[in-house]
Protein backbone atom coordinates (compact mmCIF):
# COMPACT_ATOMS: atom_id res chain seq x y z
CA UNK A 1 0.00 0.00 0.00
CA UNK A 2 1.51 3.30 -0.84
CA UNK A 3 0.86 5.75 1.56
CA UNK A 4 0.52 9.71 0.79
CA UNK A 5 0.01 12.54 3.38
CA UNK A 6 -1.20 15.61 2.30
CA UNK A 7 -0.05 18.71 4.55
CA UNK A 8 1.29 22.56 5.31
CA UNK A 9 1.76 23.89 8.52
CA UNK A 10 -0.40 26.78 7.17
CA UNK A 11 -3.98 26.24 6.96
CA UNK A 12 -6.76 27.22 4.10
CA UNK A 13 -4.52 26.32 1.42
CA UNK A 14 -6.90 23.78 0.07
CA UNK A 15 -5.47 20.77 1.12
CA UNK A 16 -8.95 19.02 2.20
CA UNK A 17 -10.10 19.57 -1.35
CA UNK A 18 -7.21 18.35 -2.86
CA UNK A 19 -6.77 15.26 -0.91
CA UNK A 20 -10.23 14.38 -1.21
CA UNK A 21 -10.33 14.93 -4.80
CA UNK A 22 -7.01 12.66 -5.23
CA UNK A 23 -8.80 10.02 -3.56
CA UNK A 24 -12.26 9.87 -5.68
CA UNK A 25 -10.05 10.34 -8.97
CA UNK A 26 -7.72 7.33 -8.08
CA UNK A 27 -10.65 4.94 -6.97
CA UNK A 28 -13.49 5.77 -9.71
CA UNK A 29 -10.88 6.65 -12.48
CA UNK A 30 -7.69 4.52 -11.62
CA UNK A 31 -9.89 1.78 -10.50
CA UNK A 32 -7.53 1.45 -7.61
CA UNK A 33 -8.35 0.35 -3.69
CA UNK A 34 -7.98 3.65 -1.93
CA UNK A 35 -7.99 4.37 1.92
CA UNK A 36 -8.75 7.78 2.60
CA UNK A 37 -7.32 8.71 6.43
CA UNK A 38 -9.07 11.90 7.50
CA UNK A 39 -6.13 13.34 10.37
CA UNK A 40 -7.76 16.90 11.07
CA UNK A 41 -10.06 17.16 14.21
CA UNK A 42 -12.66 19.71 11.96
CA UNK A 43 -13.59 16.62 10.27
CA UNK A 44 -14.02 17.81 6.71
CA UNK A 45 -13.05 15.46 4.44
CA UNK A 46 -15.19 13.36 6.89
CA UNK A 47 -18.22 15.32 6.37
CA UNK A 48 -17.79 15.34 2.26
CA UNK A 49 -17.31 11.63 2.20
CA UNK A 50 -20.61 11.45 4.05
CA UNK A 51 -18.96 9.70 7.40
CA UNK A 52 -21.23 7.79 9.48
CA UNK A 53 -20.02 9.02 12.88
CA UNK A 54 -21.72 5.64 14.40
CA UNK A 55 -18.79 3.50 12.26
CA UNK A 56 -15.85 4.74 14.78
CA UNK A 57 -13.02 7.02 14.00
CA UNK A 58 -9.08 7.77 14.29
CA UNK A 59 -9.95 9.06 17.74
CA UNK A 60 -10.82 5.03 18.44
CA UNK A 61 -7.58 3.68 17.12
CA UNK A 62 -5.25 6.85 18.78
CA UNK A 63 -7.49 6.98 22.21
CA UNK A 64 -9.05 3.43 22.84
CA UNK A 65 -6.81 1.09 21.44
CA UNK A 66 -8.90 -0.02 18.06
CA UNK A 67 -8.04 -1.78 15.17
CA UNK A 68 -8.36 -0.07 11.61
CA UNK A 69 -10.37 -2.53 10.56
CA UNK A 70 -12.41 -1.58 13.53
CA UNK A 71 -13.31 1.65 12.13
CA UNK A 72 -12.95 1.49 8.08
CA UNK A 73 -16.46 2.42 6.44
CA UNK A 74 -16.95 2.39 3.18
CA UNK A 75 -18.25 5.58 1.00
CA UNK A 76 -20.97 5.96 -2.07
CA UNK A 77 -17.71 5.37 -4.27
CA UNK A 78 -16.87 1.67 -5.04
CA UNK A 79 -13.34 1.47 -4.29
CA UNK A 80 -12.85 4.03 -1.72
CA UNK A 81 -13.20 3.68 2.38
CA UNK A 82 -13.00 6.03 5.06
CA UNK A 83 -11.19 6.25 8.64
CA UNK A 84 -12.69 9.35 9.86
CA UNK A 85 -12.31 11.94 12.18
CA UNK A 86 -14.38 13.44 14.97
CA UNK A 87 -13.20 16.29 17.86
CA UNK A 88 -12.06 13.33 19.84
CA UNK A 89 -8.29 13.62 17.85
CA UNK A 90 -8.11 16.84 20.66
CA UNK A 91 -8.12 14.52 23.54
CA UNK A 92 -6.09 11.57 21.73
CA UNK A 93 -3.15 13.90 21.13
CA UNK A 94 -3.30 15.39 24.89
CA UNK A 95 -3.28 11.67 25.99
CA UNK A 96 -0.48 10.63 23.92
CA UNK A 97 1.93 14.32 25.11
CA UNK A 98 0.78 12.86 28.11
CA UNK A 99 2.09 9.13 28.16
CA UNK A 100 5.78 8.67 29.07
CA UNK A 101 5.42 4.37 29.10
CA UNK A 102 4.47 2.77 26.28
CA UNK A 103 5.78 3.94 22.42
CA UNK A 104 2.66 6.84 20.77
CA UNK A 105 4.60 7.10 17.41
CA UNK A 106 3.53 3.56 16.47
CA UNK A 107 0.36 3.00 17.49
CA UNK A 108 -1.28 3.99 14.11
CA UNK A 109 1.34 1.77 12.03
CA UNK A 110 0.24 -1.42 14.61
CA UNK A 111 -3.52 -0.61 13.71
CA UNK A 112 -3.14 -0.58 10.00
CA UNK A 113 -0.93 -3.51 9.50
CA UNK A 114 -3.33 -6.59 8.73
CA UNK A 115 -5.29 -4.00 6.45
CA UNK A 116 -2.76 -2.75 3.99
CA UNK A 117 -2.73 -5.56 1.54
CA UNK A 118 -6.25 -4.80 1.00
CA UNK A 119 -5.48 -1.57 -0.73
CA UNK A 120 -3.48 0.18 -3.26
CA UNK A 121 -3.34 3.76 -2.06
CA UNK A 122 -3.48 5.48 1.29
CA UNK A 123 -4.23 9.31 1.09
CA UNK A 124 -3.99 11.17 4.49
CA UNK A 125 -6.09 14.48 4.68
CA UNK A 126 -3.52 16.14 8.05
CA UNK A 127 -4.48 19.34 10.01
CA UNK A 128 -1.83 22.24 10.17
CA UNK A 129 -0.21 21.13 12.47
CA UNK A 130 2.46 19.02 14.12
CA UNK A 131 0.86 16.81 17.06
CA UNK A 132 0.89 12.65 17.83
CA UNK A 133 -1.49 11.99 15.04
CA UNK A 134 0.72 13.40 12.72
CA UNK A 135 3.74 11.79 13.70
CA UNK A 136 2.08 8.55 13.78
CA UNK A 137 0.91 9.38 9.97
CA UNK A 138 4.77 10.40 9.00
CA UNK A 139 5.76 7.31 10.40
CA UNK A 140 4.04 5.02 8.16
CA UNK A 141 3.97 7.30 4.76
CA UNK A 142 6.05 7.51 2.40
CA UNK A 143 5.49 10.59 0.12
CA UNK A 144 4.70 13.65 1.81
CA UNK A 145 2.46 16.37 -0.58
CA UNK A 146 2.89 20.17 0.70
CA UNK A 147 -0.48 21.94 -1.17
CA UNK A 148 0.34 25.55 -0.57
CA UNK A 149 -1.03 28.88 -1.74
CA UNK A 150 1.34 30.94 -3.60
CA UNK A 151 1.91 33.29 -1.20
CA UNK A 152 4.74 34.54 1.34
CA UNK A 153 2.65 32.81 4.54
CA UNK A 154 2.16 29.76 2.86
CA UNK A 155 5.63 29.20 1.50
CA UNK A 156 7.15 29.70 4.67
CA UNK A 157 4.97 26.83 5.99
CA UNK A 158 6.68 24.59 3.44
CA UNK A 159 9.64 25.59 5.10
CA UNK A 160 8.76 24.45 8.49
CA UNK A 161 7.22 21.53 7.50
CA UNK A 162 10.66 19.92 5.71
CA UNK A 163 12.53 20.84 8.99
CA UNK A 164 9.56 18.76 10.54
CA UNK A 165 10.50 15.94 7.75
CA UNK A 166 13.90 15.89 8.88
CA UNK A 167 13.18 15.59 12.46
CA UNK A 168 11.07 12.99 11.73
CA UNK A 169 13.53 11.17 9.54
CA UNK A 170 15.07 8.47 12.46
CA UNK A 171 11.38 7.33 12.89
CA UNK A 172 11.11 6.77 8.99
CA UNK A 173 14.27 6.17 6.83
CA UNK A 174 11.76 6.04 3.43
CA UNK A 175 10.37 9.52 3.85
CA UNK A 176 10.25 11.97 1.33
CA UNK A 177 8.93 14.95 -0.28
CA UNK A 178 6.85 13.79 -3.04
CA UNK A 179 6.38 17.10 -4.13
CA UNK A 180 4.48 21.02 -3.44
CA UNK A 181 1.45 21.64 -5.18
CA UNK A 182 0.34 25.21 -5.72
CA UNK A 183 -3.24 26.17 -5.25
CA UNK A 184 -5.76 29.23 -6.07
CA UNK A 185 -2.42 30.12 -9.03
CA UNK A 186 -2.23 33.34 -10.98
CA UNK A 187 0.22 33.90 -13.31
CA UNK A 188 1.81 36.81 -11.87
CA UNK A 189 5.72 38.45 -11.12
CA UNK A 190 5.30 37.91 -7.32
CA UNK A 191 4.43 34.07 -7.86
CA UNK A 192 7.43 33.87 -10.60
CA UNK A 193 9.46 35.08 -7.55
CA UNK A 194 8.00 32.78 -5.19
CA UNK A 195 8.51 30.07 -7.41
CA UNK A 196 12.12 30.74 -7.90
CA UNK A 197 12.81 30.70 -4.41
CA UNK A 198 11.14 27.08 -3.87
CA UNK A 199 13.57 25.93 -6.96
CA UNK A 200 16.71 27.87 -5.33
CA UNK A 201 15.68 26.12 -2.22
CA UNK A 202 15.96 22.92 -4.30
CA UNK A 203 12.01 21.76 -3.25
CA UNK A 204 10.33 19.37 -5.98
CA UNK A 205 7.01 21.29 -7.59
CA UNK A 206 4.40 19.55 -9.60
CA UNK A 207 4.13 21.15 -13.35
CA UNK A 208 0.53 21.12 -12.42
CA UNK A 209 -0.77 24.01 -11.13
CA UNK A 210 -4.61 24.27 -9.64
CA UNK A 211 -5.62 27.41 -10.90
CA UNK A 212 -7.46 30.42 -9.09
CA UNK A 213 -11.10 29.29 -9.11
CA UNK A 214 -13.46 31.70 -10.77
CA UNK A 215 -16.89 32.72 -9.05
CA UNK A 216 -18.61 29.75 -11.04
CA UNK A 217 -15.86 27.20 -10.03
CA UNK A 218 -16.09 28.32 -6.61
CA UNK A 219 -20.00 28.51 -6.54
CA UNK A 220 -19.49 24.74 -8.13
CA UNK A 221 -17.43 23.52 -5.73
CA UNK A 222 -19.59 24.93 -2.37
CA UNK A 223 -22.30 23.08 -4.12
CA UNK A 224 -20.39 20.04 -4.78
CA UNK A 225 -19.09 20.10 -0.66
CA UNK A 226 -22.75 20.47 0.25
CA UNK A 227 -24.08 17.51 -1.85
CA UNK A 228 -21.06 15.48 -0.58
CA UNK A 229 -20.30 15.18 -4.21
CA UNK A 230 -16.83 15.82 -6.47
CA UNK A 231 -16.07 18.68 -8.43
CA UNK A 232 -15.57 15.86 -11.12
CA UNK A 233 -19.38 15.00 -10.61
CA UNK A 234 -21.12 18.71 -10.63
CA UNK A 235 -18.90 20.64 -12.91
CA UNK A 236 -16.03 18.26 -14.73
CA UNK A 237 -15.78 20.74 -17.57
CA UNK A 238 -14.58 23.36 -15.25
CA UNK A 239 -11.08 24.47 -15.35
CA UNK A 240 -10.28 23.15 -11.21
CA UNK A 241 -11.73 19.95 -11.82
CA UNK A 242 -9.49 19.98 -15.06
CA UNK A 243 -6.40 20.82 -13.20
CA UNK A 244 -7.30 18.17 -10.32
CA UNK A 245 -7.42 15.82 -12.72
CA UNK A 246 -4.10 16.92 -14.51
CA UNK A 247 -2.55 16.76 -11.24
CA UNK A 248 -3.59 13.08 -10.98
CA UNK A 249 -1.90 12.08 -14.02
CA UNK A 250 0.97 13.53 -13.41
CA UNK A 251 1.38 11.94 -9.69
CA UNK A 252 0.75 8.34 -11.27
CA UNK A 253 2.68 9.09 -14.26
CA UNK A 254 5.69 9.64 -11.85
CA UNK A 255 5.02 6.60 -10.27
CA UNK A 256 4.54 4.69 -13.31
CA UNK A 257 8.19 5.65 -14.35
CA UNK A 258 9.70 5.13 -10.98
CA UNK A 259 8.45 1.71 -11.26
CA UNK A 260 9.87 1.40 -14.94
CA UNK A 261 13.39 2.26 -13.49
CA UNK A 262 13.32 -0.42 -10.53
Amino acid sequence: MKTINLINLKGGVGKTTVSVHLAIALAESWDLRVLFIDNDKQANASSWLDADEERGSLTNILLDGNTAEEVIQPTKYEKLDLIAADMGLLEANVKALKDKVSRQDRIFADAIANIQSRYDVCVIDNPPDINMSVFNTMVVAKDVMIVSLPEADSLSGIYKMADQMEKMRPYNHHLRLRGVLLNQYLHSDISSVLLDKLREKGFPLFQTKIRFATKKAKTHLIEARLKQRSIFEELPSCGVARDLMKFVEELMDSYRTEGSHD
